[in-house]
């Protein structure tokens, strides 16, 4: 795209890399592409499925296929992948939601589809760089890279310094170690692959769009099952799992629909949000259809409506509607409040999700309490929360002996013996029934997770990302509101989509885990990493974004 004539020199210029040696795109250009992406898309979705028997939902016959006949595919994707390097990278969300279902690789190592694509396109991305040196085309030099991370950089490393200190002090390394590969390592490949190879509007478009169409998938799995058997588990996992996954997904669609750009495009969006309701309606996780998705909504249409009087006038409106309508029906909101908050989810003991959510972050505390600074290690926390030696028995309140090869925890045989801190009893003496889930594997809050994890560093390192993030993205808005960008409304889109699904994430975040897991990290990541070209596309510098005058 054209840079506007007084950009700051601060400013990468980076232009995006045309792959039709400057000739027009046609009609034949466009059908070549979408081959080529069906084609990077079904070779993986082969290789994956072939011969995989980690696969828990029906193929039929692939699944016990020799493993062998999957490598043409493999071939293929690498072939592709090396023809177009920023379609792959920009499919790779398509891959997220498998990671329960590894594929067996070399000789019994396992690794996610995501892991898979990600390492094809780290492998093609050296190579060519070897090959083509100074002609690769997506080509930066380290002080290009270094400026378009900007002041995510050094908290960035503070991050990952806090991430490896507390390789040292995990309990099991072997699980700590793999975390880290998977919720660390990768998720920030990833981001150096975007920031490499994304270059245009076009590229983002297709990141974004990869990442609504992996929800949608979901949600088209979640209706059938639903359909078949009344769950919505599918192979993603359990209705929680699900409705973080939306969380991060569905936010792309509502802010194309309530965007300005083209009916052509917002229509079908539309329409392909009806299976998220659908799915969601059925779904038990609260944390996304009552607390995320109306704060997201409202977010999103508020940033819809450009009119200050308009929306001043509108707000107000609605304010006093609402108060209305509570002080009408304020019993029966009340109630419903009661019910599907405070006392939903009852167990067969009576005990709420959200009781048990309070002795989590109890558990939590007390852990936070005797370590701080350096957490417990990654994906650690199940080896200090609960003995699975000694678990009370319900019946008779005696005590059940699990062997070293129980499957209900497995997870023991790596885990030492630690300071155990889930919650046996109230202060009144009545039991807690924690006993009943001693496999939950995490405090069910983001920040609280984040330090037990990796410590207090790693959580104001968190923090300042997190903060850094919606800084940039006011920062995008105000700029977009204040200058002439070439298609402005498709940056403002994918701004507030990226935006939205933050916060969606950071709302369930607080009652559940949506940030160190494969999949939520790797989504995690690649909001960041969209803000980061979106300001480089744009033209915003980094010095004083807020202090630009505005364009005559």
């Amino acid at each position: 795209m054209a840079e506007p004539a007084n950009l700051p020199p601060s400013v990468a210029t980076v232009p995006p890399v045309n792959h039709n040696g400057g000739i027009m795109r046609t009609r034949y250009a466009f059908w070549r592409d979408r081959l080529i992406e069906c084609g990077l898309i079904l070779s993986m979705a082969l290789y994956y499925v072939i011969g995989n028997q980690n696969i828990k939902f029906s193929l039929g016959p692939m699944a016990h296929i020799n493993p062998w006949f999957a490598l043409p595919f493999l071939g293929i994707f690498i072939a592709l992948c090396w023809y177009r390097l920023p379609f792959a990278v920009a499919l790779l969300p398509l891959a997220l939601p498998y990671y329960l279902a590894p594929k067996d690789v070399i000789r019994s190592a396992e690794f996610s589809p995501a892991e898979i694509v990600l390492w094809i396109c780290v492998g093609v991305a050296t190579l060519q760089l070897l090959l083509q040196r100074q002609q690769w085309p997506y080509r930066l030099s380290w002080s290009e890279l270094r400026q378009r991370t900007g002041p995510f950089l050094w908290p960035v490393v503070v991050f990952v310094l806090a991430a490896l200190i507390s390789l040292a002090v995990a309990s099991s390394q072997r699980d700590a170690l793999r975390a880290f590969r998977q919720e660390i390592l990768d998720p920030l490949l990833y981001v150096v692959l975007i920031l490499l190879c994304l270059r245009s509007r076009q590229d983002l478009g297709r990141l974004l769009g990869s990442l609504f169409a992996t929800g949608l998938i979901i949600a088209i799995m979640a209706i059938i099952q639903y359909a078949m058997f009344q769950k919505t588990y599918t192979v993603y996992g359990s209705d929680p799992s699900v409705g973080l996954l939306f969380d991060y997904t569905v936010p792309i669609g509502l802010a194309i629909v309530f965007s300005r750009i083209s009916w052509k495009i917002r229509l079908p969006v539309l329409l392909l949000c009806i299976p998220f309701v659908y799915s969601l309606l059925h779904n038990d996780s609260r944390g996304s259809a009552i607390a995320a998705f109306p704060v997201v909504l409202l977010f999103i249409v508020i940033l819809a409506i450009r009119n200050r009087k308009v929306l001043l006038v509108g707000g107000a409106i609605a304010i006093v509607v609402a108060v209305a309508g509570y002080g009408v029906f304020h019993h029966k909101v009340n109630q419903a409040i009661v019910d599907t908050v405070i006392n939903g989810h009852k167990d067969t003991n009576n005990v709420t999700t959200l009781q048990r959510r309070i002795y989590l972050w109890q558990s939590a505390e007390a852990m936070i309490h005797d370590q701080p600074l350096f957490g417990y290690g990654l994906d650690n926390w199940i080896c200090h929360y609960a003995d699975p030696r000694v678990v009370p028995n319900i019946g008779n309140k005696d005590y059940q002996t699990y062997g070293p090869n129980s499957p209900e925890f497995s997870w023991m045989q790596t885990c030492p013996l630690a300071s155990h801190y889930y919650i046996v009893s109230e202060v009144n003496g009545k039991t807690t029934h924690m006993y009943d889930e001693p496999g939950l594997s995490h405090p069910h809050n983001i920040f609280l997770h984040v330090w037990v994890s990796i410590g207090i560093f790693g959580l104001l390192a968190f923090i300042t990302i997190l903060v850094l993030f919606f800084w940039l993205f006011a920062a995008i808005l105000r700029y977009l509101s204040s200058h002439v960008v070439e298609q402005s409304e498709h940056w403002r889109w994918m701004a507030i989509g990226s935006a939205a699904a933050m916060l969606a994430g950071l709302i369930q975040g607080m009652v559940d885990s949506s940030f160190l897991a494969q999949d939520l990290s790797f989504c995690f990541w690649l909001l960041v990493a969209t803000l980061l070209v979106i300001r480089v596309q744009i033209g915003l510098p980094w010095s004083n974004p807020f202090k630009l005058q505005r364009q005559k």
